[in-house]
Parts: C-alpha cells; sequence; structure tokens
C-alpha cells in the first residue's frame, strides 16, 4: 500500500477576493446554469421548474405541492438529473423518497427514473444511481437499457446517512457505508457477480467518508462528523481500482469539514484553519489541493465557508443568499445570443 505522510501542511499563496457570481437570475431561483450561460434551470415559482436559453423560457415541470427541484449534472454533459422535493419548507422528513427524472442536457423533456434521494449520474450520463432511505436499498440503473439493479445496504443506528456513490466501470459500484458501531467503510460492488469486497476500511468511529471523480482517479476523503475530535484525510485510488492500493494526499489532526469537489488537477475542499473548542468556534476557508506537488493553496477568506457547490465544471461557495466562484467564468450577466441554435435551443419556441 502507497503511503505518503504528511504531518505539515505547506500553505502557497494568500487567498485573493473572490468573484461573485454574475447572472441574470436570482441566486434563490437559479438551480444549474451551464458553464457559457447558454442553459440555465431556474425556479420560477413554488413547483414550477423552467429553462432559460436564449432570451426565451420554458416551464416544463409544474406540481401542485409547492415542490422544491434539486438539478445535478456530471463531467459527460449528456444528461441532468432532477430530483422533486415536494412540500420541502414545510415537511422536514430525512426518511421521505422524491421524484427523480432526467433530462438531456440543455432540453426540457424529461423521463421518470424512481422515487429516492441523493441521485447522480454516471459513466458518461449512461447510468444513475439513487438512495432509498426507507428501505436502506441504493438503486443503480442503466438509463439506456433501463436495466436495474438494488444493493442493500448493512442496518445502522444513524437515520441521516446517505451513501456516496461512484461507478468505475459498466460492472464495478463503489459506495460508502457504516456498521452499527459507527466504523465506515468503501466498499466496491460487482453487478454481474454480485459481490462484495470492503477496499478501505476506516480506523476510527465516527468519520464519514466522502468520494469524488475524475477521469484517472477517484478521490476519497475521511472527514469526522461535527463535535467530534478525529483527524481528517484524502486519499487517491487509480481510476480502475484494480486493488486496494492507495496514496494519501492530506493528512491534517485538524477537523475539516471536507464537501471535496474534483477537477483534473485539484481538489477542493473546506478546512479548517482555527478552532475553539471550549466555545465550540472555528474559522473555515476553501482551500485547493494540488494533486502533482500536494501543496495546499487557501483560495478564500469568508471565515465561514460551509458547502462547496460544482456546477459543469464550475465550483461555488453558497454564503448569505450570493455564491463566491472558485474556478470558472464568474460574469454571465451579459446580454448576448448565441449565433447558432442547437436543435434543443429551436424547441423552446413557444
Amino acid at each position: 500500500m502507497a503511503w505518503i505522510s504528511l504531518f505539515f501542511l505547506f500553505f502557497t499563496l494568500e487567498a485573493a477576493e473572490l468573484p461573485r457570481f454574475l447572472t441574470k437570475h436570482s441566486p434563490e431561483t437559479l438551480r444549474f446554469i451551464s458553464m457559457d450561460g447558454r442553459y440555465a434551470y431556474v425556479q420560477k415559482k413554488p413547483g414550477v421548474l423552467g429553462m432559460v436559453s436564449s432570451f426565451r423560457s420554458l416551464d416544463f415541470i409544474s406540481e401542485a405541492s409547492s415542490n422544491d427541484y434539486l438539478v445535478r449534472s456530471s463531467r459527460f454533459k449528456q444528461r441532468l438529473a432532477i430530483e422533486s422535493i415536494p412540500n420541502a419548507h414545510d415537511e422536514y422528513n430525512f426518511l421521505k423518497n422524491n421524484r427523480i427524472m432526467v433530462v438531456d442536457f440543455g432540453n426540457t423533456t424529461t423521463r421518470d427514473v424512481g422515487f429516492g434521494r441523493n441521485s447522480k449520474l454516471h459513466l458518461k450520463d449512461e447510468w444513475i444511481s439513487y438512495f432509498n432511505p426507507v428501505e436502506k436499498v441504493l438503486h443503480i440503473q442503466n438509463l439506456v437499457t433501463q436495466k436495474k439493479y438494488d444493493i442493500r445496504l448493512s442496518k445502522k443506528a444513524n437515520p441521516f446517512f446517505l451513501p456516496e456513490v461512484e461507478m468505475v466501470s459498466s460492472s464495478t459500484v463503489i459506495y460508502t457505508d457504516i456498521n452499527e458501531n459507527g466504523y465506515s467503510a468503501l466498499i466496491a460492488y460487482d453487478l454481474i457477480s454480485q459481490k462484495s469486497n470492503i477496499i478501505y476500511r476506516s480506523p476510527q468511529s465516527a468519520t464519514r467518508l466522502e468520494m469524488c471523480q475524475q477521469e484517472g482517479y477517484l478521490a476519497v476523503g475521511e472527514f469526522p462528523y461535527e463535535g467530534v475530535s478525529r483527524g481528517s484525510k484524502i486519499l487517491k485510488f487509480s481510476g480502475e481500482m484494480k486493488g486496494t492500493s492507495y496514496t494519501t494526499l492530506y493528512s491534517s489532526v485538524e477537523q475539516d469539514l471536507g464537501n471535496m469537489v474534483c477537477l483534473p488537477e485539484f481538489i477542493y475542499f473546506i478546512k479548517t484553519m482555527t478552532q475553539d473548542k471550549q466555545i465550540n468556534y472555528r474559522t473555515t476557508e476553501a482551500v485547493r489541493l494540488n494533486l502533482k506537488t500536494q501543496d495546499i493553496e487557501i483560495r478564500s477568506e469568508l471565515k465561514n465557508v460551509a458547502q462547496l457547490l460544482e456546477m459543469d465544471g464550475r465550483v461555488l461557495i453558497p454564503l448569505r443568499g450570493e455564491f463566491f466562484v472558485l474556478e470558472g467564468k464568474f460574469n454571465l450577466g451579459e446580454d448576448i445570443l448565441k449565433a447558432v441554435p442547437t436543435r434543443e435551443e429551436l424547441q423552446l419556441d413557444l
């Protein structure tokens, strides 16, 4: 097993002031926007999801229960996964299932997939995964052949647990699970043989495993739960996942938040910069881990970063009703028509 110990952190550069994300849409209504700004999916009002493209708008989902919507993409840009959350502001139930749909990237014709939570697209967007928290079943579905697979997770005492899922091939699913003693594990499941094996087991309890993937590698982060005195680390597995060997890219005694975003050359995550355990206060910033040098670069100076969002390759920090841009274009507020409309745009004529 390859192992690189990092007993110290090497920080480079002072963080510059981050630009605010500028679009024609309110941050409260924006659910997804492409890197070039050509396609924007916005929630017009409770229960209504629309798409705006080249000065044209079409409301294509309308539900009566004041539903809220989550729109997720992948680096492959073939489809989008849409999660419809009923009574999002009235019914705070961590075990309820949401309606899950898919739509072609930049289009408005939806297709129902199933009911669950935490939907995610995989492998050129030909696959989708989602979790049923009531039955504790992870669903894997091929969107081309409609073939479905079910993976039953172990019984656990934590009702808020949602597994992390990545697919490294059309037959291998990597997912996270925890046992009744609170130890997390990374598990590889073979869809053909329906057999599983543990490829990483956490050496300490009360930590959660995160995953993010780019071409050529899979990153696994181990971060403590809130209020638990544990360290943090980030591991790198090869993209093919042949065997269980990995490299430790980062290790710290601090209780980092994690929330990793993988890019081809960097991994963004939220790091704890200072912490006063007596008054339970800490400052957190977005940092960037260089995959080649393993250096850490501080990328924000907001002191209270709690979440990172990846949207079509753009990395954002949502904070106090605004988005700050870590990576990607930040000014999409120009009124410029695209020269040649695509077939999907032509379908938006009302």
